[in-house]
């Protein structure tokens, strides 16, 4: 598993590869209301912005399918109080290239 923070106010983690079938965790250390997830395309990504764990094809989850371009997904994160962080958590059966961002009010 791959975790990455982004501290408050910077925009997000860009670029990492995902590990096939491990969930990678980004963590804002601020609570956000949206955030983009941005795939290269080559394989679906699934993914979840509540803290809980995503699994490949899970009907829990988020998806970005493999289109073999660019693609972008934006996701509102529920609120739920007290929580001080936003988790986005992302797994997929191969290894596409992505980024997370927070989504600019």
């Amino acid at each position: 598993m791959a975790k990455y923070t982004v501290p408050d106010n910077n925009l997000g983690a860009y670029k990492k590869k995902a590990a096939a079938a491990t969930v990678d965790e980004v963590t804002f250390t601020d609570t956000l209301r949206a955030v983009e997830v941005t795939s290269d395309g080559t394989s679906e990504i699934y993914f979840t912005v509540d803290g809980s764990t995503p699994t490949v094809g899970g009907s829990n989850c988020h998806e970005i399918p493999a289109t073999g371009g660019t693609v972008v997904r934006t996701v509102t994160v529920p609120s739920t109080s007290p929580r001080k962080v936003t988790v986005v958590k992302l797994i997929s059966a191969a290894t596409p290239t992505y980024s997370v961002a927070r989504v600019s009010e």
